[in-house]
């Protein structure tokens, strides 16, 4: 049986160097002569020329790089295809791709790769395609070579450019020089920043705990002859709200609408995330009603901190009307906001230091349904509280469940917790 699989399904090998387009009647031939270092079992496709590439089609090619675990094999898949423009148009498999061999620690891989792209006379050199090369380089830590691919872009370069390269920056943490390129962005590289690159530079400062800093660089925005936009007020009042400044806050707030300017999720979030921090949960929770009045959406991160602020004023019933409110909002609409896995820790946590056990049964539930694991801790409180409660059938089920989602190194761990209960 495995023969006929692997009759039926060639192996074809793939090198770093460019390949052509291969067609139907080529695929004996290419399979054959074909010499890298790894192969990958592909099945052949009888796709139109065009989207085939050494007897694989591009769809399968992008499929395998998506389970592929070995990074030299997924560098092989990469770069079979990676001149044609059915590969290099999606930006989704070049960003999953390097992402997984970032994680595979291989900056060979990724510089080899992407200079290759750079390179090959058959993929685009325009300068929305190199500030991807740009940016992909920034997800993996790169910034050298982030930098080295900003100069090939050819002058003049835009405003957008300098942004990804600054972005390529601050993903790296390499916040001085993020910021000493942004301050000499116009005498040595020719480029003046715009208020996309300014928004870095704010959020940079914030994150950094310099927020009074950032707020009078967006009061000397006008005097670079730019106009702050939502999102340069939206990032200090974040700054404000992770610093515990309300004072700033407000008065940042206060600018915000004498400015005339239209709030978004952003903005509501951080006023919502300031209410329960003071806890008001039930002021931030009125403004998903004002939200939507004005057509914006709340986000699973709105819904999240409000469930957070009822759950440390012990308001448990609160924060199940609140999660209710998005499954409801989710089921009217398939694009609204999900719950996700912080949602459910929030939820389930508060049930069951509250001893509300029927409905932490009921959130647990959704969470094995989804494969996620909840903390070993809450989960022994859950148990333990079922147990108390003479609820052995249910506490068991919970037991069993909770043994066939934990992974790896945490299935000796959950073992060991098992053990110590008592049925």
């Amino acid at each position: 049986m495995a023969a006929t699989a692997l009759r039926r399904n060639p192996r074809i090998t793939f090198s770093l160097r460019s390949f052509s387009t291969a067609t139907a009647t080529s695929t004996a031939t290419a399979t054959a002569t074909a010499t890298a270092t790894s192969t990958v079992a592909l099945s052949t496709d009888p796709s139109p020329p065009s989207t085939v590439v050494n007897g694989a089609s591009i769809s399968r090619i992008k499929t395998s790089i998506r389970s592929e675990s070995n990074p030299d094999r997924l560098a092989d898949l990469f770069a079979t295809a990676a001149t044609t423009r059915l590969f290099y148009g999606d930006r989704i498999i070049y960003k999953r791709a390097i992402k997984k061999l970032a994680d595979a620690h291989r900056p060979d891989l990724i510089e080899r790769l992407l200079e290759h792209q750079i390179t090959d006379p058959s993929t685009p050199k325009s300068e929305g395609f190199l500030m991807r090369i740009i940016s992909l380089y920034g997800d993996a830590s790169m910034p050298d070579q982030a930098a080295a691919a900003f100069t090939r872009i050819p002058p003049p370069r835009t405003d957008r450019a300098l942004c990804a390269l600054l972005n390529a920056f601050f993903k790296s943490g390499q916040r001085t020089r993020l910021h000493d390129t942004f301050e000499n962005a116009e005498s040595t590289l020719n480029v003046s920043p715009g208020i996309a690159c300014c928004n870095l530079i704010l959020k940079s400062l914030c994150e950094n705990g310099e927020v009074s800093a950032a707020r009078v660089m967006l009061d000397e925005l006008p005097q670079r002859g730019l106009t702050p936009d939502i999102i340069s007020y939206n990032t200090v009042l974040d700054g404000y709200v992770k610093s515990k400044n309300q004072e700033g806050f407000e008065d940042l707030l206060k600018e915000i609408s004498k400015k005339k300017l239209e709030a978004n999720v952003v903005t509501y979030h951080c006023r919502i995330s300031v209410l329960c921090e003071s806890g008001r949960s039930i002021e931030a929770e009125e403004l998903l009603d004002v939200m939507i009045s004005k057509g914006v959406r709340p986000n699973t991160a709105c819904f999240n901190t409000l469930i957070d602020g009822f759950c440390k004023e012990g308001n448990s019933s609160m924060a199940i009307k609140v999660f209710r409110r998005m499954e409801k909002m989710k089921n009217d609409d398939s694009s609204a906001a999900s719950a996700n896995h912080t949602t459910y820790i929030l939820l389930l946590s508060c049930l069951v230091e509250k001893e509300e056990f029927d409905t932490a049964l009921e959130i647990v539930d959704l969470c094995f349904r989804r494969k996620w694991a909840p903390p070993f801790p809450t989960v022994k409180g859950l148990v333990h509280g079922l147990i108390e409660k003479s609820k052995v059938k249910e506490a068991k089920d919970v037991v069993k469940k909770m043994g066939s989602v934990v992974k790896g190194d945490s299935i000796a761990a959950w073992k060991k917790i098992n053990s110590e209960f008592t049925f």
